[in-house]
């Protein structure tokens, strides 16, 4: 019996508190596991086990190699159930968390090729402007969009979504254009709402990063509803570049300051480090990362012709 199989003797018999019912559980003799258990103390130099005629107890030394041994063969199960997962067909439901102007013009009109893809997986999609805990909610993948502290999630970078400032020309007619971070200062910069207060927009400067809070005169929460105002010429606003891809190939809205003063924001999944290796988690990450691939992608030439036709 090799020494892995004499811990794992050794483990069940401290488990039954008796060498008769863990050889009975284990299909074995109640000498062979006797056998075992001798060699394993005489391997150690140490005595293990407190034999009485109606129970088995450990000694000092038995209690210390208990808690390692224990430990040790759970890390053997989840290696093989981690291996074997990998070879297992994704399946059941996955629940994810995304902010809610990422999850509703990136995440949401591409979720139908994935369900497509794995048609054994249901994905549960929450909405969310704020941080939550996936382990003490149940979430396997939350996907937030900023630069993020240590923890002891798994934190694995998809890829960055660029931003863009833009408004009518019906707007800039009447308002004129910024040319500068300066001067966007002095327009009626609309704003995202998180909880009661405006996210603030993320610039570059040569002084380095700015962040310039929203001064107009209509917030919101919904992304759909500050873009219906900018298209209403009532102001201009800083938005994934991606979501207003088509506004901008058709004229609706233009636009501002050159690309080197906008900023990219990071998009990253946070996930318990046990989630990792699950069929559903791992082809969701693959399927997020060839997305973020494609949508910057798609985005990237219309951001060159911007830029170069514009300061």
């Amino acid at each position: 019996m090799d020494p892995l199989s004499e811990i794992g003797v050794f483990v069940r018999v401290v488990e039954k508190r008796s060498f008769t019912l863990a050889a009975r559980a284990m299909g074995l003799t109640a000498s062979g596991v006797s056998r075992a258990i001798a060699r394993l103390e005489g391997r150690l130099g140490v005595r293990l086990l407190e034999r009485t005629t109606r129970s088995v107890g450990l000694t000092a030394d038995g209690a210390v190699y208990y808690e390692r041994c224990t430990r040790i063969l759970r890390e053997l199960e989840e290696a093989d159930r981690a291996v074997a997962s990998t070879r297992s067909a994704p399946r059941g439901r996955l629940r994810v968390d995304a902010p809610s102007m990422f999850g509703s013009y990136v995440l949401g009109p591409a979720i139908g090729r994935f369900l497509a893809a794995y048609p054994e997986l249901s994905v549960d999609l929450s909405l969310r402007d704020h941080l939550v805990d996936p382990i003490a909610e149940g979430i396997d993948v939350v996907l937030r969009m900023a630069k993020l502290r240590e923890s002891e999630l798994v934190h694995k970078h998809l890829g960055t979504m660029p931003l863009v400032i833009v408004g009518t020309p019906d707007y800039f007619a009447r308002r004129g254009r910024p040319a500068s971070v300066e001067e966007l200062r002095g327009h009626d910069t609309l704003g995202f709402l998180v909880g009661s207060m405006p996210l603030p927009w993320k610039l570059r400067h040569e002084d380095g990063d700015v962040a310039l809070v929203p001064t107009g005169r209509f917030y919101s929460n919904g992304i759909g509803a500050i873009l219906e105002a900018a298209r209403a010429g009532q102001g201009i606003v800083q938005v994934f570049e991606h979501v207003v891809r088509e506004d901008l190939a058709r004229g609706t809205f233009e636009r501002v300051l050159r690309p080197e003063l906008q900023q990219e924001v990071p998009v990253a999944a946070l996930f318990a480090k046990e989630k990792a290796q699950l069929p559903k988690v791992r082809v969701f990450l693959e399927f997020m990362a060839e997305l973020m691939r494609a949508t910057v992608k798609r985005a990237g030439p219309a951001r060159r012709r911007e830029g170069g036709r514009r300061s």
